[in-house]
């Protein structure tokens, strides 16, 4: 566990097939508490849900500064 008691958040981490849910379930698996952010909803809580507790899901778009 080389990541306990650390927080990673990532980018475009909705997408089960995608790099951005690859690096998130590994952060995951390395003890890190995951932020996972993406714009779509449905399969973010899809993909909160594939990691279970204490990780989260924040809708957000990044591309666009505020």
């Amino acid at each position: 566990m080389l990541l306990k008691d650390k927080v990673a958040v990532v980018t475009g981490a909705a997408s089960l097939n995608g790099i951005g849910w690859a690096i998130a379930s590994r952060f995951a698996e390395e003890g890190a508490k995951v932020v996972l952010l993406d714009i779509a909803a449905d399969k973010l809580e899809i993909a909160k849900e594939n990691l279970g507790d204490p990780h989260q899901g924040l809708v957000c778009d990044v591309r666009q500064p505020p």
